[in-house]
Formats: C-alpha cells, sequence, structure tokens
C-alpha cells in the first residue's frame, strides 16, 4: 500500500541512520513510489518530499524524477500558512527590540519557517514550537519538527533556533515589568 511505503521511507528520512541508506535509496523502491504518485494525497506527497530532501541531504541529489520531485515540492510548499498567537508575541518583541526580520517565509527546500531574522547581515531562522511540536508533554521535539530543523539547516544553510512553548509562557507569566524585560532579554541570549 502506497500510505506505508510513504510512512516507511519518511520514518527513514526522519531517523537518519546510515545503514538504512540502501533501502531508502533502492532503485526498485524508487520506482515502485514513482508509479504510485498519482494515488498519493497531500501528505504522502509532502513526506515524499521530505525523503527527496533526505536524498539531498546524503548523496547530494534528488531520489525522485525531476517532474515527480518538482510535483511534491509544489504540494509541500502550498500549504496555508498560519501564524499562531505565541508566534505574534515573539515576532512583537522583536520588532520592539528593533530586530530586522520577515514572517513566514517559504525556503528553497520548500519549507516554511516563522521568522527568518537578519543580524549583522547573517540569517537565521526562529521556530516558534507550541504543545504539537513535542512528543506528548515532553520537552523532546517530535520526528517531524526535529527532520525540519535538520534539512533546513543542512539544505538552506541556516541556523534553526527554537523558541519552545513553556519557555515563552513562563515570561509570559511574569508581572508586566518583568515580563517586557524578560522577552527581550530571552530573544537576547537565544540569538547570541
Amino acid at each position: 500500500n502506497s500510505q506505508d511505503i510513504t510512512n516507511t521511507v519518511w520514518a527513514y528520512s526522519v531517523f537518519n541512520f546510515p545503514s538504512n541508506f540502501v533501502f531508502g535509496t533502492h532503485p526498485d523502491l524508487v520506482r515502485l513510489i514513482v508509479s504510485s504518485v498519482d494515488k498519493s494525497d497531500y501528505t504522502q506527497l509532502s513526506q515524499l518530499h521530505q525523503w527527496n530532501l533526505w536524498g539531498k541531504e546524503r548523496i547530494g541529489k534528488s531520489l525522485l524524477p525531476l517532474n515527480v520531485s518538482e510535483h511534491c515540492l509544489e504540494v509541500f510548499s502550498s500549504s496555508e500558512l498560519s501564524q499562531s498567537r505565541l508566534q505574534n508575541d515573539v515576532a512583537r518583541a522583536l520588532h520592539n527590540m528593533g530586530v530586522t526580520f520577515e514572517e513566514e517565509v517559504i525556503l528553497n527546500s520548500g519549507y516554511s519557517i516563522d521568522l527568518l531574522v537578519s543580524i549583522n547581515e547573517k540569517e537565521i531562522a526562529i521556530e516558534v514550537d507550541g504543545p504539537s511540536h513535542f512528543i506528548g508533554k515532553s520537552k523532546k521535539p517530535n520526528g517531524k519538527t526535529q527532520l525540519k530543523h535538520r534539512q533546513i539547516h543542512t539544505l538552506d544553510n541556516l541556523k534553526v533556533l527554537s523558541v519552545p512553548y513553556w519557555e515563552w509562557d513562563a515570561i509570559k507569566e511574569m508581572p508586566e515589568g518583568d515580563k517586557l524585560k524578560g522577552q527581550p532579554r530571552y530573544l537576547e541570549k537565544l540569538l547570541g
């Protein structure tokens, strides 16, 4: 079934084990994937794009034929962008600090990042990570988030910084005066 195959190759991408490389790029597997692309939905095509990016990470080239690769990229980068209240809070604090940034930037890899900050002619990606980016109630990023951060760093050559919700929420719970000092201090420390 095409969903099982897609889930499997996506998992190989997430775990990034060198021992999985031969299976994950086998020509028969690639042919099987290409033959089922027409039956694939948005989620499957997005996972195939991330697997294809994994091939670029590992061997420096696309695993999929150009037309399939472009189709997967188009689908992957066409998702509707939305900003959370948390992301808006972080953007407001950066703005108040006079930091130059763009919101919801689509990168060459097809990933969308929350904030692209420019400091001393260097660009840094900031991802404002809410609860859905973590495993259960833990503070460990889930596979999807780990994959995104790794692939942006590797393929778009950007440093990726995370603002986890629990750290920002702790600042928001401070008394008003402390909160106004705490947000810039937190972001200055994060940006180094």
